[in-house]
């Protein structure tokens, strides 16, 4: 088979495919790039990565490749270039949308191959459910008899792979927190395409100890931008703790361990109300097709409002869902799911005319995503003073500059705080690498002095920890488990010292849905007077 690549998109989508044949030693794919689209940057970085065997497409279109079927996940390759039948996948979910046509003006229905190959028969287009082979017909004519009723294997494996929830969630680093994922399509009536600050204003307003925010962008902007690019806008956002999912793989993964989702007419849509998730939009889309699901789901769920507080449109977004809400909706995008890959397997076996294996496919789930997550090195901490011997600590990451107006609040910084006005502004300096106790006190002196405008410098040691208040003394921290706790208890400590507070106690501190028992013993330094 001659596997037709054109975008990105179209690149992930095969490679999925793929794996369709597994064990036959009777197919053999060769892979190639039709590279005539704006988002066609990285394809052949994609394939080569794969490891798949590439030829070029100026062999192809010079008739020096041999091959018994194309297979592609794009209407729009060259299809004068090819000399056998083309089976085209859907790089989406059904034809909802138009895009600009990119042989003349005006636009077209995505996803519909041209009229003339239709005609000819030269191509059969993949459906996931029946309603869609009646939209096209009505459109095209010549649609009629040129299209397959197959299901839709990413749904399939969605739902298989619900099984993997809390590993996902692990994963990610998400733990008990809410999980609120963005997914944007591409084109101006995206979801970051209408806002691009959302996700830097989300990481703003809500506690970082209870929410979690991830992005997944559609291929086609990481394709036409580049990573570099996209990494440098959403910088800020990125050091506050956003989760950015590549473009190849963990969006999958992201809706299912999602405990709701924000999203625009794009596919991932679909796939987060098939999945039974409160879902929030950016609004209505002029390149949505009348009538068609996304747009039922664009009246059906509600709009994010710009001036409303987020995070109280996310709860109540999540109150007010009931399970099943968006079924008559998908009802209409999904058939067959179940067998949508055997049925695609021998779509494709038919064509070749040889007899499929024997045994029915079954979904694979999707693996769990190697997940690089960076730190948060700093957070504005709300200031409180220790209740009925709890502290609850609300924190907000320093680099999306939240808004705590109105309310007292210290920075908290690790000494990796890469931004130099942030560390000027830190009331606590922490260190969570573990030290023995001499170099625990060389430490924190050394951190005080080196930060004048810091008030506790804190580090992790053996017992727990040890921290260092400027004219007051030095704290032993004795604590089960300091791993990734030291901001947390910087903050006590600094809570205690602004209250006065400075007694031996032990004190129970909450940051979420965790806590940890910690006790304080307060000692002088040589030279130093009694607080």
């Amino acid at each position: 088979m001659l596997v037709v690549a054109r975008t990105l998109t179209s690149a992930y989508r095969l490679l999925e495919a793929w794996t369709l044949f597994r064990d036959d030693f009777r197919i053999r794919m060769l892979f190639t790039i039709n590279g005539t689209s704006a988002f066609s940057d990285g394809v052949e970085d994609v394939l080569r990565q794969a490891g798949v065997r590439l030829v070029s497409w100026q062999a192809v279109r010079d008739k020096q490749v041999a091959y018994d079927l194309v297979l592609s996940a794009s209407e729009n390759i060259d299809f004068q270039a090819i000399t056998k039948h083309a089976v085209v996948l859907p790089h989406g979910l059904g034809f909802n949308k138009y895009v600009p046509d990119s042989n003349g003006g005006g636009t077209r229905l995505a996803g519909l191959p041209p009229e003339a190959v239709l005609r000819a028969g030269d191509a059969t287009v993949v459906l996931s459910h029946p309603e869609q082979r009646r939209q096209l017909a009505a459109v095209s004519p010549a649609s009629t008899g040129q299209t397959e009723i197959v299901g839709d294997p990413t749904m399939a494996q969605l739902l298989a792979s619900r099984g993997l929830r809390d590993r996902y969630r692990e994963a990610f680093g998400t733990r008990a927190r809410t999980f609120v994922v963005l997914a944007s399509t591409w084109r101006p009536d995206s979801l970051l395409g209408r806002w691009r600050s959302l996700p830097s204003l989300l990481l703003a307003e809500l506690p970082a100890d209870l929410y979690q925010v991830c992005v997944a962008i559609h291929p086609n902007v990481w394709s036409f931008y580049g990573r570099a690019q996209i990494s440098q806008w959403f910088a800020s956002a990125l050091d506050a703790g956003l989760l950015l999912l590549p473009p190849d793989s963990g969006w999958q993964a992201a809706l299912i361990a999602a405990d709701q989702v924000i999203t625009d007419h794009g596919s991932l849509g679909l796939f987060a109300a098939a999945l039974d998730k409160p879902i929030l939009h950016a609004g209505p889309s002029s390149e949505i097709v009348d009538g068609t699901p996304p747009d039922e789901l664009l009246r059906e769920a509600t709009e994010i409002g710009r001036y409303a507080p987020l995070r109280e449109q996310l709860n109540q977004c999540r109150s007010v869902h009931r399970p099943g809400r968006f079924d008559h909706i998908t009802a209409r995008v999904f058939a067959h799911t179940s067998e949508a890959d055997s049925n695609l397997r021998n779509l494709i076996y038919r064509r070749l005319t040889l007899t499929p294996p024997s045994d029915e496919l079954s979904p694979r789930r999707f693996s769990v995503p190697d997940i690089d997550l960076r730190a948060v090195t700093s957070y504005v901490v709300d200031t409180v003073e220790v209740e009925d011997g709890a502290l609850h600590l609300t924190r907000y990451p320093a680099a999306v500059q939240p808004d705590r107006s109105g309310r007292e609040t210290h920075v908290v910084a690790d000494e990796t705080e890469p931004d130099v006005r942030t560390l000027e502004r830190a009331a606590v300096i922490v260190r969570e690498r573990t030290l023995d106790l001499p170099e625990a006190h060389r430490w924190a002196d050394s951190a005080l002095t080196a930060n004048p405008g810091a008030r506790v410098a804190i580090t992790a040691t053996a017992r727990g920890g040890l921290a260092a208040v400027r004219g007051s003394g030095v704290v032993q921290i004795d604590m089960a488990d300091s791993r990734h706790w030291m901001s947390a208890v910087g903050s006590t400590v600094y809570c205690c010292w602004l209250s006065d507070d400075l007694r031996e106690r032990r004190v129970l501190v909450h940051t979420g849905s965790r806590s940890t028992s910690v006790s304080l013993t307060w000692s002088l330094q040589p030279g130093e007077a009694v607080p």
